[in-house]
């Protein structure tokens, strides 16, 4: 077995590239003897000349140019392979910070980080729940790895990777005569108490310019920050709200139905988010993959024109 050294076949590489021993050397921040000792100490191991030399240029022969070949393939599954390693070593002991919207965080995203601690004990998880311009404030910070939420106008360093459309949906307190109806268009539920979420928040933003876009006012009764707060208080008939299908919890308790909001229709696009140019690390990325992976398993297309309770 020939026993090849790696740094001989990383010299050949460069003095074929660079066509000079001279500048390989530079390119290795090696001396010219030492690289041109390392290539004939590599032609010796086989047994062939693998340049022609002049004094003015190097040109490979036959064997040189197969080697060069076959050389820079192994050595780039050799780069591959060392960065698996590096990325796993990471994976292993590293930390994630991200920031999630409310509306993801109650309903969905428990299950999931399960999941992922599971897979990856000793990652330190950060999550810091937040509406969405608070969200955005983190990443363009650089405060965490990357958000989930929905998507928003108005920062030019942020970045999407798309995981759903996520349609709005009316919620209704059962005993609302509302409640017996499969479709419900805007201006049917504008004369009901209304309960909304902040000013700042995707959802009420989106509301908002609904109701301006059919020449209404949005007037709420309450404004809730909290989306489970909203559930609960349309169960004690409080008023009507509008929120994200993806809100609505699968085990949901008594007290409301949901009804698919018509005339017009509101979908919000929830994504990944990160910061422009910003190369995620092994553990943010495994991290972000599996949410955005998960949230697209759990898509579901009927989730209206359902009671609950």
């Amino acid at each position: 077995m020939i026993n090849l050294s790696l740094r001989s076949v990383q010299t050949f590489v460069a003095v074929a590239e660079s066509g000079s021993f001279r500048r390989a050397a530079e390119l290795l921040n090696r001396s010219q003897s030492a690289v041109s000792g390392s290539v004939k100490q590599l032609e010796d191991q086989l047994g062939v000349p693998l340049l022609s030399r002049t004094t003015r240029r190097v040109s490979l022969t036959a064997e040189g140019r197969m080697l060069l070949i076959r050389s820079k393939n192994a050595l780039s599954d050799l780069e591959a392979v060392a960065r698996e390693l590096r990325d796993e070593v990471l994976i292993r002991r590293g930390r994630v910070s991200f920031a999630v919207s409310p509306s993801i965080s109650a309903s969905r995203l428990p299950p999931i980080i399960a999941e992922f601690q599971s897979r990856y004990p000793e990652i330190v998880v950060e999550l810091h729940e937040d509406v969405a311009k608070g969200m955005y404030d983190r990443v363009c910070a650089q405060e965490v790895d990357f958000a989930v939420g929905p998507e928003m106008d108005g920062y030019r360093d942020i970045a999407f990777e798309q995981i759903m459309s996520d349609p709005i949906l009316v919620i209704v307190p059962l005993d609302y005569p509302l409640a017996g109806r499969s479709e419900l268009g805007l201006e049917e539920i504008a004369a009901w108490p209304h309960l909304t979420m902040p000013r700042g928040t995707v959802v009420r933003r989106s509301l908002e310019e609904a109701f301006r876009s059919l020449g209404l006012e949005l007037r709420p009764r309450f404004e809730v920050l909290h989306q489970q707060t909203l559930f609960s208080m349309v169960k004690a008939g409080l008023g009507v709200t509008v929120l994200p299908s993806i809100s609505v919890p699968e085990d949901a308790r008594p007290g409301y139905r949901v009804v698919r909001l018509i005339n017009p229709t509101i979908t919000r696009q929830i994504s990944i988010v990160t910061y422009r140019g910003k190369t995620l690390s092994p553990p943010a990325r495994k991290c972000a993959d599996l949410i955005a992976m998960r949230l697209r398993e759990q898509v579901h297309p009927t989730i209206a024109n359902r009671s609950v309770g």
